[in-house]
């Protein structure tokens, strides 16, 4: 496997959408190449961080009811 056939099935791996022997050969290749590994770890910090983030905090109802108000006009 090179680089960019790893870079094609980076997203796949990190949203656990591949077969185990396509993963073990991705890991193969990420524990002999650094720059592949680096980009594997931010781009899976950068999802976690997303996902942690996203969606915390609600809006009062009164809020919630005077935007779709705006949007039935």
């Amino acid at each position: 496997m090179n680089c960019d056939q790893w870079f094609d099935r980076l997203y796949q791996i990190l949203d656990h959408d591949l077969d185990e022997a396509t993963v073990r050969a991705l890991r193969e290749h990420m524990k002999n190449c650094r720059p592949c590994w680096d980009r594997f770890e931010f781009e899976k910090r950068l999802k976690e961080r997303l996902n942690s983030s996203c969606c915390i905090e609600s809006c009062a109802q009164s809020l919630r009811s005077r935007i779709k108000a705006l949007f039935k006009k």
